[in-house]
């Protein structure tokens, strides 16, 4: 019987797996609705311009597409939980995390609907993104934890979390950017000039700055992994996440040089989504890994 809940258990990590890999492309998709002018492609909700399948064209096409690729996404990871409920007198940690990946999704479902039937509201927007993550954040701990992998003796909980803090202001501080519709309001470099409002600079002032601070911190953490050696994979996710962030910045300068063309504003989220990925899987190595 614990054989059969351990099998079970494991089939709910890499389920779980499967629908982290879709939630990073989601919100990619998310990104090119935005950057493509297609937020309101189906200006109702749930319903798309009144029906169940639409017209397939144009921004109505994109939007459509994000809606049925978060639809299979949701469904994935109610099986990952599912499968996860059945088995948490294995492992009532992994349980908890997927069933709460489940509901969070489930949460930004709602928030989808908001921010079409509010019309694309900046702070609803941020919302959206945010519970993106985190439901990319849970699934992945539910993974790590589900499929029994090893936990890592470095870097220092304490560091996993000054990481996953770092880089949580990050992406918030730039959600907030294109939240308060001030994405090309800071065309200074390294930081804003005259030409920047005081409000614009300070929403990007947090974001550049967060960014700079998140580098030396994975400075730090790959000091640390060279001192007391992590787990194989712990090494590979904390050097994936640096080279990640650095990437980030290049975009991000880039996009302010090239006056922000759409292609590299969805490149700039989809790195940056890789690297909370990344950072989100150390910290879990770090805290909810087994102990062998």
């Amino acid at each position: 019987m614990a054989a059969r809940a351990d099998e079970r258990l494991r089939r709910a990590g890499w389920v779980a797996f499967a629908a982290a890999v879709l939630t990073v492309g989601l919100i990619t998709y998310g990104s090119w609705v935005r950057v493509s002018g297609s937020g309101l492609g189906c200006p109702d909700w749930p319903l798309c311009e009144g029906t169940i399948v639409p017209e397939l064209d144009g921004a109505t096409a994109i939007e459509f597409g994000h809606r049925i690729f978060a639809g299979v996404t949701m469904l994935t990871a109610a099986v990952a939980a599912w499968l996860a409920w059945g088995a948490r007198r294995s492992d009532a940690v992994a349980a908890r995390l997927l069933v709460g990946a489940l509901a969070a999704i489930l949460f930004q479902a709602g928030l989808g609907g908001a921010t079409v039937l509010t019309e694309l509201h900046g702070m609803v927007r941020l919302a959206h993104l945010a519970t993106a993550m985190a439901t990319l954040g849970l699934l992945s701990a539910g993974a790590i934890r589900a499929l029994g992998l090893p936990r890592s003796p470095s870097p220092s909980v304490r560091t996993a979390a000054v990481l996953l803090a770092g880089i949580a202001l990050v992406v918030l501080a730039g959600g907030a950017v294109v939240g308060a519709g001030v994405s090309g309001g800071c065309p200074g470099l390294p930081l804003c000039d005259e030409r920047s409002t005081a409000g614009a600079a300070w929403v990007h002032g947090a974001h550049r700055v967060a960014g700079a601070l998140l580098v030396l911190a994975l400075v730090w953490s790959t000091i640390e992994l060279r001192r007391l050696r992590g787990t194989r994979l712990a090494i590979g996710l904390n050097h994936s996440a640096a080279a990640l962030v650095v990437l980030q910045i290049v975009i991000g300068i880039w996009a302010v040089t090239q006056d922000l063309p759409g292609g590299v504003r969805v490149l700039h989220l989809g790195v940056a989504t890789l690297a909370w990925w990344a950072i989100v899987g150390q910290w879990a190595l770090v805290t909810l890994g087994r102990t062998r």
